[in-house]
């Protein structure tokens, strides 16, 4: 029994053509995906404004974004209320600076 393989050629290709073209569909979502920025984690919190809700002495808690952070600041001590921003991050602690006031 002979079987002739030129009746598979047709519907081969095509299924090889769809594969093809939902591999390249595939590399296409992954490469653009791993261009993206960062969409979260404390990263995306440096240049954010927050308040403080405990004194910063050097270190307290600060509320950035609706979250409760342990923040530390470098500068003079502030209290509770004052607006921050965020300048950097180490760990799960967050560095901060006073927020300059400016007339909007």
């Amino acid at each position: 029994m002979l079987v002739d393989y030129a009746l598979f050629e047709g519907p081969l290709l095509a299924l090889a053509i769809v594969f093809g073209i939902l591999l390249a569909i595939s590399i296409v979502a992954v490469v653009r995906s791993q261009r993206r920025s960062v969409a979260a984690g404390k990263e995306i919190l440096v240049g954010r404004p927050g308040g403080v809700r405990t004194p910063l002495q050097p270190e307290g808690t600060v509320m950035v974004d609706g979250e409760l952070w342990n923040a530390r600041t470098d500068g003079p001590h502030l209290g509770i209320g004052e607006r921050i921003i965020v300048i950097g991050s180490d760990e799960l602690t967050l560095t901060v600076t006073k927020k300059e006031e400016t007339d909007d």
